[in-house]
């Protein structure tokens, strides 16, 4: 068994890779006027997504004193529990884990099946006025156009599709050291009709109504059991038929004021687990927008599937509002 690490998500990452996971968040840096991307991984045992980022660019010298904090409301604690107890007593009709025909694809390690896209500076400029003129938050804008590329390739296309997206609890979690992880949830559940407001709203409500604390409060309880018990539970909770179908990630802005001394651009993506299927991240660096989207290899029977999500995706924002000066590779 792994050293107990302080926080309990870590805990629990913990316990999905003994469960077979690969547990590594995937960062790729990219050097000027270069289309090779230099990857490297850091395990979500040790942080989240915001704290294995500050790693690696303290690790290049930046000067980074303090990490994002939340803005989101801390709802206390009985409510918040109250309110998961209630929705979790309604029938649910969303996207099922089936959504795709599996291969018994037995990879370990970091999945093959990934694509990134690296928007300009002044494309990454487009979007955040398109996003101010519809009064959302890029990210309302980047999941509806991710939900809608993958939709072509589920068995229900007409499905409504609960997505992952991970919220940062610093200011309201402490760790002695702050990169390790201060992460929890929510899940929204996004029908094709739904828009960029409706999204942002949906967010919005959850947050408002602690989703997120609860769901880290229910993490907690997972103190109480041991490693080989939380292992179990991970298994047995992958053999439920509904469940998200993804986890979208936004790491938010760095560096906009460009004093970090690099010319290089960077790419960022949450792991991939077996149960959750695709991973899909987002990164502002030195006003730069990237997007990175990975398949578990369970779905390397379509090889390209990574790439054809990807091309779809960043179309459709190109397509929306953002002109064509662009790269995206696999």
């Amino acid at each position: 068994m792994p050293e107990k690490p302080t926080s309990i998500a870590s805990q629990w990452f913990h316990a999905a890779e003994a469960a077979g996971d690969f547990m590594g968040i995937r960062y790729g840096r990219i050097a000027r006027d270069s289309t090779e991307v230099d990857w490297s991984f850091v395990s979500h045992c040790d942080c989240d997504g915001i704290g294995g980022f500050a790693r690696l660019l303290r690790n290049t010298g930046a000067d980074l004193p303090s990490l994002p904090k939340t803005k989101n409301p801390n709802t206390g604690t009985f409510l918040p529990l109250w309110r998961m107890w209630r929705e979790s007593r309604k029938q649910d009709l969303a996207s099922t884990r089936p959504d795709w025909a599996l291969s018994s694809n037995s990879q370990k390690g970091p999945s093959k099946a990934l694509a990134w896209h690296l928007f300009t500076e002044a494309e990454t400029e487009n979007i955040r006025q398109a996003s101010r003129s519809q009064n959302v938050t890029v990210n309302s804008l980047l999941l509806k156009h991710l939900d809608k590329a993958i939709r072509p390739d589920l068995r229900n296309s007409n499905a409504s599709i609960p997505w992952m997206i991970p919220v940062n609890l610093r200011g309201q979690v402490q760790h002695s050291d702050d990169t390790e992880n201060h992460v929890s949830w929510v899940e929204p559940k996004i029908s094709p009709h739904d828009s960029p407001a409706d999204i942002h709203h949906q967010v919005r409500h959850r947050l408002n109504r602690g989703e997120h604390r609860a769901n880290y409060l229910t993490l907690g309880l997972g103190k109480f059991l041991s490693h080989r018990a939380k292992i179990k539970l991970i298994t047995k909770d992958r053999t439920k038929p509904t469940r998200n179908i993804g986890a979208f990630s936004n790491l938010g802005v760095w560096d906009s004021e460009k004093s970090i001394d690099t010319t290089d651009s960077w790419l960022f993506c949450p792991p991939v687990a077996g149960g959750q299927l695709l991973g899909a991240g987002c990164v502002t660096f030195q006003n730069c927008l990237s997007l990175t989207i990975q398949a578990h290899p369970s779905l390397n029977n379509q090889p390209e599937i990574a790439q054809t999500w990807m091309t779809r995706w960043s179309q459709a924002i190109r397509r929306a509002d953002v002109p064509s000066a662009s790269t995206t590779k696999v």
